[in-house]
């Protein structure tokens, strides 16, 4: 009976100690990881944004206060595009709509200094294959550039008219179109009400 005792007290003690050093080495490992993983998060968000802002070759991040109107927007990030001689040629904006079918979305989209669109590109989203997932598709997205930053941007069902600010809707997928228009005029709106001009 004593030897039964002793045999399960050096199990327990044996698996307390592995537990122990398993906990060590996780906690290990998440520091050695964690730092790189933030890097590598920042390089890929520094890639979209280079992206949808081509001609910059440096961002400097803005601190602005603005408010969307709408509740279900958030303006994450504004970063002002630079050129190589560190000029301002305009904006780049990083934007959360709350509202999409699969919860947020949230894209990137520049501003010349000149109110005319760059490029508009989809960061993240967990919108339906086939439907919403395409506002991650280069067809959707590369309807954004060359519109004007002086008006909202509309959507249509029937065919959009680009004399009047308008892209094509997502067929089947009004409530991404939604969300994604609704984050690009935020940045619109911010631009106007802050940044034209400077």
């Amino acid at each position: 009976m004593a030897k039964s005792k002793s045999n399960a007290f050096k199990n327990i003690s044996v698996l307390f100690v592995v537990a122990l050093v398993s906990v060590a080495l996780l906690a290990v490992l998440n520091q050695i990881t964690k730092d790189k993983i933030a890097d590598a998060e920042t390089q890929a968000r520094n890639e979209v944004y280079q992206s949808v802002y081509t001609e910059a070759a440096s961002f400097e991040e803005q601190k602005i206060d603005y408010t969307p109107e709408d509740e279900s927007i958030v303006v994450n990030t504004v970063l002002c595009a630079k050129s190589k001689s560190s000029e301002n040629i305009g904006y780049v904006f990083d934007v959360t709509s709350k509202n999409g079918y699969g919860g947020d979305v949230q894209i990137a989209v520049g501003i010349t200094n000149e109110g005319e669109v760059t490029a508009f590109k989809v960061i993240a989203a967990s919108e339906t294959p086939g439907l919403g997932a395409k506002s991650m598709e280069d067809e959707y997205a590369s309807q954004f550039s060359g519109l004007s930053a002086l008006n909202p941007i509309a959507f249509s069902k029937t065919g959009a008219n680009r004399d009047n600010n308008e892209i094509d809707a997502i067929s089947g997928a009004t409530i991404t179109t939604t969300a994604t228009t609704n984050a690009v005029n935020a940045a619109i709106d911010m631009w106007n009400s802050q940044l034209k001009g400077e």
